[in-house]
This record gives C-alpha cells, sequence and structure tokens, in this order.
C-alpha cells in the first residue's frame, strides 16, 4: 500500500503549492475574495480525496478479483479431485481443467503483481515530477529576488546620474 501515491506530506505541500499560485494569478489590486479562495481550496481538497478514495477503490477491485479467482481454481480442483476420485476413467479431463484452473490462478496474480509495481513505478515517478516542480519553484523564486535587486540597483543608479 505504500507504493499508491504521494505521502500525505507530499500532497499537503502539493495543495498549498497550487492554491498559491492560484492565489498570485487571481490577485487583483485588492486582493482575492475570501469565498473566492474558500471555494478553491475546497475543490482542490476535494479532488485530492477523491485520488485516493480512487486509488483505495482499485486496490480493493484487484484484491477482490485475486480472492475469486483463487476460490474459483480451488472449487474447480476440488470438484475434479471428486471426479477422478469416484471414476478413474477422467483422470485425464481432470488434469486437463486442473491446469486450465492453475493457469488461471497464475495469470491473475502475475496481473495483480505487474499491477502493483506499476503503481510503484507511477508514484516514485511522481515523487520526481514532484520534486522537480519544486526545485523549479526554488529557482523562480531565487530568479525573482534578483531581477528586483538588478531593479532597485539600476533605479538608485539612474537616480545618481540624473540630477
Amino acid at each position: 500500500m505504500a507504493a499508491e501515491g504521494p505521502t500525505p506530506e507530499q500532497q499537503a505541500e502539493y495543495l498549498v503549492r497550487k492554491l498559491e499560485q492560484t492565489i498570485r494569478e487571481n490577485r487583483t489590486v485588492s486582493g482575492m475574495s475570501f469565498r473566492t479562495w474558500q471555494a478553491i481550496a475546497r475543490e482542490e481538497i476535494l479532488n485530492a480525496i477523491l485520488a485516493v478514495e480512487k486509488r483505495h477503490r482499485n486496490h480493493e477491485r484487484s484484491i477482490n478479483r485475486l480472492v475469486l479467482t483463487t476460490a474459483a481454481a480451488l472449487v474447480t480442483i476440488g470438484f475434479w479431485g471428486a471426479m477422478v476420485a469416484i471414476d478413474r476413467a477422467y483422470g485425464g479431463v481432470a488434469a486437463i481443467v486442473t491446469l486450465v484452473a492453475g493457469a488461471a490462478l497464475l495469470f491473475v496474480a502475475a496481473d495483480w503483481g505487474l499491477g502493483r509495481w506499476g503503481a510503484a513505478h507511477a508514484s516514485r515517478k511522481r515523487g520526481e515530477r514532484l520534486a522537480g516542480i519544486e526545485d523549479l519553484d526554488r529557482r523562480i523564486k531565487r530568479m525573482e529576488e534578483e531581477m528586483r535587486r538588478k531593479a532597485e540597483r539600476t533605479k538608485e543608479r539612474i537616480d545618481s546620474i540624473v540630477p
């Protein structure tokens, strides 16, 4: 379950950054109204909760499929085992059915394992993208500060040149 998505800390940091970006983009002379900010925050939090619930539903669905397939395979094996015990004439048919049931169980288990591996891989990629976004955000803030300082220095130079 650890590889299902970003950690709660990463998700919270992402939401805060997204809200900050939205507030900055919608800033007017008087600022953003509290109701607008509240609606945006509510929507972002709702989206985050829905994403977690969707991942949980998908995980539960995979587990349920695995359990159902295992139960079906065991019932099939048991039925044909009983048939073999009753009459040895059906031994070849029982072997084939048991082989098919075992193969079905193997394919479902492999699909489940590959799905978990894919989810872990996607989670790592999301973490890497989030780290890249945070790095870019830091660089942009640093550049903004440098530009502000340059503007101040240029203004001071112009003021010193122009009497």
